[in-house]
């Protein structure tokens, strides 16, 4: 059976590739190349092969450099892809850098803002005399009142009282910005209670001042409503991030509210300092007839007294009660030699019965200035002085006048 399909297939080949003879005829000779069934079978097959190969490598080649082509295009995107990916995160790395430079930039304005701010404030205290309430207040002359803590029932004078000390601590500024903040508002809020409370006592002790000479505090004020002041607080309204970083409307509020209650008591300061507070015989004294109904010396009859009478030897001299003008200086009937000065705030002081006279009319004079010399001129049955202080046409007691001076002490 094989032998049989074989003899079949050699005939099929010899019947497609017979035995050619190939003639070639060169300078008359003739030759002749045989090519056998086999022959031709196997340069078919090896061209057939060649062909193949042929195909196959050209279709790899093909295909591989579209898969190439392909893959390049993958990686070109991809790489495209990655270097987005990279310049997004340098912008986003760049933003964020320059916000927080902005933030880190923002709360030093702020914590400098505040530490001007702490020491604004802190010109609003005495920190090296914090613990006492008695406070130097300069007056328009240049001289200075120590005013020490009275109330208006008080029936002998008393020695200032203390105040809580506030003590700030000298602590190392913290590196973290918000815990600095935090730290300096601590501070600021230390400073602000302190000077509220040292303010409040001060006016107070003022108030209560004026109040024991029995006048109307209403009424005084508004004899000069122009003397008002107080210091300059000054803000820096930096706009920076964030509402932790913001100008707190309560410290705006605050500082609004302690000037406000400074040049209150800078107002009542210069009324101190401008009401006859001060007693008008520095030597010795004694105190002889006092304001209101009394005898009179001469007519034996009941009569009204509108000053306060002082005992003591002749030529005692006689000072001013408070800073003024002199507005008479001369002989008045009844007074004799007379003096009489203009404080400002509807305050008039008179001083009578004076041996001499050491200053002249228009003149300024200071709080404790000599004006005269005790005498017994005028109507008058002995050496004295009668001291009288009037306020808005009116003769008040004197003596409440210096009952209150008790409480200031003239530097």
């Amino acid at each position: 059976m094989i032998a049989r399909v074989l003899g079949r297939a050699r005939e099929v080949l010899e019947h497609i590739f017979p035995e050619r003879q190939i003639y070639h005829r060169s300078q008359g000779e003739v030759r002749y190349l045989s090519l056998s069934t086999r022959m031709q079978i196997i340069a078919t097959g090896t061209a057939m092969a060649v062909f193949l190969w042929f195909g196959y490598a050209t279709a790899s080649v093909f295909l591989s450099g579209h898969l190439l082509s392909s893959q390049s295009q993958q990686a070109f995107a991809s790489r495209m892809h990655f270097q987005r990916l990279v310049a997004e995160a340098r912008a986003k790395e760049a933003s964020t850098q320059a916000l927080l430079d902005n933030r880190t930039t923002a709360f030093t304005t702020a914590a400098n803002d505040i530490e001007r701010r702490l020491n604004t404030l802190k010109l609003l205290l005495d920190q090296g005399n914090s613990s006492a309430l008695d406070t130097l207040l300069p007056g328009p002359d240049g001289s200075s009142l120590l005013v020490m803590n009275a109330a208006a029932d008080d029936q002998t004078p008393r020695q200032s009282r203390s105040v809580t000390t506030i003590n700030i601590a000298a602590a190392a500024p913290a590196s973290d910005p918000l815990s600095r903040l935090s730290q300096l508002h601590e501070q600021e809020n230390i400073l602000l209670r302190s000077a509220e409370e040292r303010i409040e006592n001060r006016i107070e002790g003022l108030q209560a001042v004026l109040s024991m000479t029995g006048l109307g505090l209403n009424d005084m004020l508004a004899q000069d409503q122009n003397k008002v002041g107080g210091p300059l607080i000054a803000l820096n309204e930096t706009q920076v991030f964030g509402e932790a970083l913001s100008l707190d409307e309560g410290f705006t509020r605050r500082v609004a509210r302690l000037t406000g209650r400074m040049a209150k008591a800078e107002q009542l300061q210069g009324m101190v300092h401008d009401v006859p507070l001060g007693a008008p015989v520095p030597v010795e004294h004694r105190r002889t007839s006092g304001f209101g109904t009394r005898i009179d010396p001469i007519t034996h009859r009941a009569a009204h007294h509108s000053g306060q009478d002082f005992g003591a030897f002749r030529l005692a001299p006689i000072t001013a009660t408070a800073a003024g003008t002199v507005t008479y200086a001369g002989w008045r009937a009844g007074y004799g030699r007379l003096v009489e000065i203009d404080h400002g705030f509807g305050f008039k002081t008179r001083y009578g019965h004076m041996a001499k006279i050491k200053i002249k009319r228009g003149q300024k004079v200071k709080t404790g200035q000599q004006v005269g010399a005790m005498g017994s001129s005028g109507r008058s049955t002995g050496v004295h002085l009668h001291y009288e202080v009037w306020f808005k046409g009116k003769p008040y007691d004197p003596q409440k006048f210096l009952k209150a001076g008790l409480y200031v002490q003239q530097g």
